[in-house]
């Protein structure tokens, strides 16, 4: 494993080696019994005195995540929830030590996924992964009434790696209600958001580059800038969109190479920038010298009225638009499109002939076909009115139930509300109480900080599973926040707070 340590982070060097441990433990990575390094070896490896990694050591045992055995080192916990889910019910509970072990990997914030994700086998309700239900998807409808419009013949080459010519076109038309004015040139494909975000960090992001994100940010991006040995300096988000003081103070005092941001439907927070805000992450980014990575996977899904991107008032191409589509067309149509300036695209595009020289055709076929058509606009109409709807009926349920120290973000459009529970409260505790005793999985919130942060935040959505199960998930989560209530005093006491 390797472990990386950033060395410019307010969080302490003990802390940050602690949470890499922590992290592969619980997301299942190093699995029950796996013998952990040695002191000597994670001090080399880490850079860090033997002492600090011998603290760490003390602290996982501490927390149950590992035991000692005498003159044999330390092994991980065999009694952990996550652990009893990644292991084979056949598993010997002596130690192992095999060669898979022993390779090298570089990992970053291992659990993120893996907790949102596979434990959608595993538990009765899923609120932790942030898409839509089948019933508001098209996906079936693409295929029945709009594959068999073209030849089979398109799909025995190989796409341009910047993207299929009519997919590129559907995309310039797409964006114009936006207030984005493109052509061919300002485009590329990707197989999806998280692709595409993995496609600028590459092109542009290297060791030591400073990169921005809002505090909160998405998880997924911060596992890739992580992996690029950025610097990553959080500014806070608001309700108003980031914070654009402490943005100008970070720009004083760092060389920024990057500002990633959610200008509209912010995930986690849900939370969309004022037009005020837009315009002063532009000037800043012009007196500044950086670029702008804008994430908008889930402008489509407004419930009143269209938010205006970051990219609609950029007038010297440094913002790159990441629009996302397979939030509303369905997961297994997972494309994405960057619109940007030419000279910028030429080196994205330089940068993906040798990453995974194009997206799928037959995704980019399927979806050019369906994308601007009648039936298109006619599905966002109706499904921007039912999640609109839908979230009125959940407001009204936790309007009903919830204690009045829980605060609720509340989108004016996407999938997801964003929780905050007094300092004190431990939702990591409440994280694995719901999985074991309620069979419901939410997103915590430490995972949308770079920092060590969010102990007492998470995100659920409210889009994915049954609307009966959402509100029966949601009268148990505040049934257990109110059980565990008393015992925060506790946890903030516990050397893992």
């Amino acid at each position: 494993m390797k472990i990386f340590l950033d060395r410019h982070s307010k969080t302490s060097l003990r802390q940050q080696l602690y949470d890499e441990f922590e992290n592969r433990i619980v997301s299942g990575i190093l699995t029950a019994n796996t013998a952990l390094p040695s002191i000597r070896t994670v001090s080399k490896m880490a850079e860090v005195s033997a002492m600090t990694v011998v603290k760490v050591y003390e602290q996982l045992e501490m927390n149950n995540l590992i035991y000692k055995i005498q003159g044999k080192g330390s092994f991980v916990a065999n009694n952990l929830f996550a652990n009893n889910l990644f292991a084979s019910n056949n598993e010997s509970v002596e130690s192992h030590d095999q060669w898979q072990d022993k390779i090298q990997d570089y990992v970053v914030r291992a659990g993120f996924t893996q907790r949102t994700l596979r434990y959608k086998n595993m538990t009765s309700y899923n609120l932790g992964i942030a898409s839509l239900h089948e019933r508001f998807l098209p996906t079936a409808f693409i295929m029945e009434n709009f594959l068999t419009q073209y030849d089979i013949k398109m799909l025995l080459k190989h796409p341009p790696v910047e993207g299929d010519p009519v997919m590129i076109e559907k995309v310039c038309q797409h964006v114009i209600d936006k207030g984005i004015e493109s052509n061919p040139e300002n485009v590329i494909i990707t197989s999806g958001s998280q692709a595409g975000i993995n496609l600028v960090a590459q092109t542009f992001v290297a060791h030591g580059d400073v990169v921005v994100i809002e505090s909160p940010s998405f998880p997924g991006a911060i596992d890739v800038f992580k992996s690029r040995g950025a610097k990553i300096i959080e500014v806070p988000m608001t309700s108003k969109g980031l914070d654009v003081n402490a943005l100008l103070e970070v720009c004083e005092k760092n060389p920024v190479k990057l500002l990633y941001t959610m200008p509209n439907f912010h995930n986690p927070t849900g939370y969309s920038a004022r037009l005020d805000v837009l315009q002063e992450v532009i000037m800043l980014s012009k007196e500044h010298n950086f670029l702008v990575l804008e994430d908008d996977s889930w402008s489509d899904l407004y419930y009143d009225r269209m938010e205006r991107p970051l990219k609609s008032i950029d007038d010297e191409g440094r913002v790159l638009y990441l629009i996302g589509l397979s939030k509303t067309l369905g997961p297994s149509l997972k494309l994405s499109a960057i619109i940007t300036d030419p000279v910028l695209r030429q080196k994205l595009i330089n940068a993906k002939s040798s990453i995974d020289s194009s997206a799928p055709l037959l995704n980019q076929v399927i979806v050019s076909s369906y994308l601007g058509s009648v039936a298109h606009k006619q599905h966002l109409i109706w499904v921007r009115h039912e999640l609109k709807m839908l979230m009125k009926r959940v407001k009204a349920h936790m309007d009903a139930i919830a204690p009045p120290y829980l605060k609720v973000s509340y989108p004016n459009g996407g999938l997801v509300l964003w929780i905050t529970l007094p300092s004190s409260f431990d939702c990591k505790l409440l994280y694995y109480k719901l999985m074991t005793d309620a069979s419901i999985t939410v997103l915590l919130g430490e995972h949308c900080y770079s920092s060590i942060n969010g102990n007492n935040q998470f995100r659920i959505c409210f889009s994915y599973e049954e609307e009966a199960h959402i509100m029966e998930s949601l009268t148990r989560i505040i049934h257990m926040i109110e059980d565990l209530k008393p015992l925060m005093h506790q946890c903030s006491q516990s050397p893992n707070t």
